[in-house]
């Protein structure tokens, strides 16, 4: 984190500078405020803007430019020898998931901890993330804590809490024993579970449309754990009644059937993907279809791991990941299907960087 405190994200500095000040009346100016700083990204030239100065009037930007003007009055914050930055989107986020790092700790949390106090800890996550420079999340299902995504997303554009844009997947669906919680005994009823149990199209079709109802922006669901687990007609019917509400479709699929499967059903984007073969990817390419790599969390378990065995495991899967990345983005980039512009577009989300990856050089590398 030390790290990163000379790069400043502009947005979160804006939000954080609205959120300071009292509601006015409508017969008041807004507040305006011109923000100076050493230099600022600009993610369309792929340069960056020396002496930056950026004037906002009450919870708008509305002049961004090298040595601007300040008018008079106007509130002056000098951020000195910083960096800025456009607002950060992360593509995929579990902000109402806050687990122990011990043996178990999903299902501890699942199972011990109430919806108001997982509401609590999405609002803090929220804060957390838009104080990390990200203004736009792509929440891709709550773990567990029923539409309390929806009340975050919603407390959030209401100005109660802190906190970046959400669209927000809600409870996710999974066939039935495919998902957390793990082992669990079958002699306990009504056990909480980490996303909505299906089984069979006219349930699957059922939870599709209650996610919805309830103020789902997107729909999300698992086509595969280790092996592939609902059907592609089931899969189907989800994708249907999401796309009959324009709403798009994130789906977890980590192995090349579940991908073939996830892309046969008409899915919008695949999470993960980390033991896509070569075909599998083509497939994504030839489909217009936006793979979300997920290398981050990777990369923070091998740093986070607990003994040398554990980390040696973890660092074969980031490995396998990254190589997976990389090949994707020879087959997307260098062979011309559309880059994340155009891509998050497809998504429905507003056009920035969605993905970093390691090692390949300053932002506007990503396509941006």
């Amino acid at each position: 984190m030390k790290r990163l405190a000379p790069v400043l994200s502009l947005l979160t500095l804006v939000l954080g500078a609205v959120a300071t000040a009292q509601p006015a009346a409508s017969t008041e100016a807004p507040r305006r405020v011109a923000v100076r700083a050493a230099r600022m990204l600009d993610v369309k030239s792929g340069k960056y803007v020396a002496q930056p100065v950026i004037l906002i009037e009450g919870d708008r930007i509305v002049k961004v430019g090298p040595g601007l003007q300040i008018p008079e009055g106007t509130e002056v914050v000098d951020l000195g020898t910083s960096t800025v930055l456009p607002g950060l989107i992360d593509c995929h986020t579990h902000l109402m998931a806050r687990e122990s790092e011990t043996p178990n700790g999903y299902e501890l949390a699942l199972f011990t901890k109430s919806q108001a106090t997982r509401a609590l800890e999405g609002a803090a996550n929220a804060r957390a993330t838009l104080c990390a420079g990200f203004t736009t999340v792509r929440d891709v299902e709550n773990e567990g804590s029923g539409f309390a995504d929806v009340a975050l997303r919603d407390a959030i554009r209401q100005g109660l809490v802190e906190g970046p844009r959400m669209l927000v997947a809600t409870r996710g669906i999974a066939a039935v024993g495919a998902y957390h919680p793990f082992g669990t005994s079958p002699d306990v009823k009504d056990v909480p579970t980490g996303a909505q149990f299906v089984s069979g199209v006219k349930e699957a079709r059922r939870a599709a449309r209650e996610q919805l109802g309830q103020g789902a922006d997107l729909l999300k669901f698992y086509a595969d754990w280790a092996t592939p687990t609902l059907t592609v007609d089931e899969l189907r019917v989800i994708i249907d009644e999401a796309h009959k509400a324009k709403r798009k479709v994130a789906v977890h699929a980590m192995t090349p059937e579940g991908i073939r499967n996830a892309l046969a059903a008409g899915a919008d984007a695949i999470e993960h993907g980390h033991n896509a073969d070569r075909a599998a990817l083509e497939l994504i390419r030839q489909k217009g279809v936006f793979l979300v790599p997920t290398v981050g969390i990777l990369q923070a378990l091998v740093e986070r791991a607990p003994d040398a065995a554990t980390r040696t495991r973890f660092e074969a899967r980031l490995a396998g990941a990254r190589k997976t990345v990389a090949l994707a983005h020879q087959l997307a980039y260098v062979k011309g299907a559309p880059g994340v512009r155009a891509i998050l577009e497809h998504l429905g989300l507003p056009t920035a960087c969605a993905w970093l990856a390691p090692a390949r050089g300053p932002p506007q590398a990503a396509g941006c």
